[in-house]
């Protein structure tokens, strides 16, 4: 059982131990190590101010041998729509804008690389990245009109005039989507509007990470919001998703299992589903609190829709959303809906999410609101006075190694 039970005589609620296959164990917590692939849980970025909100992400290699990392945007519904490689040194570190990214300025990493971004030699280790095929050839006027729109809930404009990647909004000013790292074994061409070589890419992922991903556990990372127009900014690492093809079987539930038919050939330790996070929206903190939260629609077939169509996972709901006050009395929400799509922020104490008390805490339980199990990620975002700001992750309370598909 993982929801509240109502006690009625007492007027109280007695929250259920998490069922035995959830228990924390192991190699299964996500930690803030070096990893096989990173989760930029939440990007956004104001298209029309140049000087407004922007989201920056590090991706570094924590080896000494050098390291290819395949980089993918993901829409809010979890579609992919650009993805390229980030060639990195023993070592190195490369630092990207999410609003040049959107813009088409994709970088140009690798030794020796020539005006038109291609890398001239191969990395050690790594297979087939020389010539047209690690082309890093910039994303044409065309390309950069698709991934605004596809980001800020648009049709799609010239080829696709009626489809759309993400959910509509009335304020198409702000882009928002996350993204995904993955250490990768060779180089592939830039891509735009294509699931080829990302993660929903059948041929991605192979059994003993021999496919386009590899399983070192070499990356780590972060990330920042920025808004100078509020004076503030928040921080976190990056989802270090470690791969372990030794704990992570056939018929377990991984991190990118949805693509793999949960085979497990993505090695990838899944993400918890439980999480415990503090708010605070009075006093000093008239900023309030914003939740970040990624979810996995598992959807193993994102694509382009008929622009007023929705996914059939869409909206995702949630088994429990409670609240508890500073005094220990619960109120469960029914702000159980307030997290329907892959990746949103939602602030507490709004109509999505309608918290009365000024200070406590939330415990989300994430799976979904069918009952299917499925991870997702929640990092609290506060701000005060305009001044001051703080962002961490929440409290993880299970984890799925021990769940099946």
């Amino acid at each position: 059982m993982r929801k509240l039970i109502a006690l009625g005589g007492l007027g109280a609620l007695l929250l259920a131990m998490p069922a035995a296959g959830g228990a924390l164990a192991g190699n299964c917590r996500v930690d803030d190590q070096p990893a096989a692939s990173l989760l930029i849980p939440f990007f956004e970025v104001d298209l029309e101010d140049p000087r407004g909100k922007t989201t920056l992400f590090s991706v570094n290699n924590g080896a000494a041998k050098p390291a290819l990392a395949r980089v993918v945007l993901w829409t809010d519904w979890g579609v992919p729509t650009l993805a390229f490689d980030v060639y990195l040194t023993g070592y190195d570190v490369q630092t990207l804008n999410v609003r040049d990214l959107l813009r088409g300025q994709v970088p140009r990493t690798g030794p020796q690389a020539s005006p038109q971004g291609e890398l001239s030699e191969p990395g050690p280790g790594f297979d087939n990245c020389g010539g047209t095929v690690a082309g890093v050839v910039p994303p044409s006027a065309a390309d950069v009109a698709l991934l605004t729109a596809a980001h800020t809930g648009r049709p799609i404009p010239q080829s696709f005039p009626t489809q759309c990647l993400s959910e509509p909004r009335a304020d198409t000013r702000f882009a928002t989507g996350y993204v995904t790292i993955d250490a990768v074994r060779r180089c592939s061409a830039v891509g735009v509007g294509s699931q080829r070589n990302t993660p929903a890419d059948p041929l991605y992922f192979a059994a003993g990470g021999t496919g386009v991903a590899i399983n070192d556990n070499v990356l780590w990372g972060d990330y920042v919001f920025v808004d100078p127009a509020g004076n503030s900014s928040q921080g976190s690492a990056a989802v270090h998703l470690v791969a372990d093809a030794d704990l992570l079987v056939a018929g377990t539930y991984t991190f990118y299992g949805r693509y793999v038919g949960f085979d497990a050939r993505d090695a990838r330790v899944p993400l918890p589903s439980l999480y415990y996070s503090r708010f605070v929206h009075g006093g000093e903190f008239d900023g309030g609190t914003r939740l970040i939260v990624w979810r996995d629609t598992r959807d193993g077939s994102p694509r382009p829709l008929p622009c007023g169509a929705t996914p059939v996972w869409l909206p995702l709901g949630a088994q429990q959303v409670v609240a508890f006050d500073e005094q220990e009395n619960p109120t469960e929400l029914a702000g159980a809906a307030a997290f329907p799509i892959a990746t949103q922020a939602v602030t507490v104490g709004s109509p999505e999410l309608p918290v009365d008390e000024s200070f406590g805490w939330l415990l989300l339980d994430l799976w979904h609101a069918d009952e299917t199990h499925a991870q997702a990620w929640v990092g609290p975002v506060f701000t005060a006075e305009g001044r001051y700001s703080a962002g961490y992750p929440a409290i993880a309370a299970d984890d799925l190694c021990n769940w099946g598909p």
